[in-house]
């Protein structure tokens, strides 16, 4: 019998488990590391360790995947994000920004069914509200590129990880 169809105690850590602790050290320490140098905060850390966390599989492959999903996501709700956020620093109308925000999730939802990226739409939706919502002091361009990076933090660490730390030898 494999070790894959071996039951496991539910105590034990698994390889994935670590793993994943790794990626989100190394984001938790990239982002400390970063700090002086202005520009991240604490929320900033907080995206790149997700992107880790969803980002980190059972497999190279699967990791990739994922880890496409969530750039293209992300991609594609920070792209609205800043376009919502100009049209109401234009406007500054809180029923068009309610009205507005509906709307934003009904636009990504029909997008990434288009593009086929179907896994992508919470993610999306999730980048999009952070972005539309959130207070920024950087301006919209800055706040959707940062989200963008973020991310991309935390996908390439997790992707890095999973590739370079393997299952031991038994």
């Amino acid at each position: 019998m494999s070790d894959q169809n071996e039951k496991k105690h539910p105590l034990m850590v698994g390889m994935r488990t670590l793993k994943t602790a790794l990626s989100v050290l190394i984001c938790m320490a990239a982002y400390h590391l970063a700090a002086p140098l202005g520009h991240t905060t604490d929320f900033d850390a907080f995206l790149a360790c997700t992107a880790a966390v969803i980002c980190m599989q059972d497999s190279l492959e699967k990791s990739f995947k994922s880890g496409r999903n969530r750039m293209a996501g992300t991609g594609i709700g920070a792209l609205l994000g800043m376009i919502f956020l100009y049209i109401d620093m234009f406007f500054s109308n809180e029923y068009l920004v309610l009205a507005m925000t509906a709307l934003g999730v009904v636009v990504l939802i029909t997008v990434c069914n288009l593009l086929r990226l179907s896994e992508a739409i919470v993610i999306a939706c999730v980048v999009f509200l952070i972005i539309a919502l959130g207070q920024t002091v950087t301006g919209p361009f800055v706040s959707s590129v940062q989200r963008l990076l973020d991310t991309a933090v935390g996908v390439g660490i997790a992707i890095a990880v999973n590739h370079l730390v393997k299952k031991p030898n038994k």
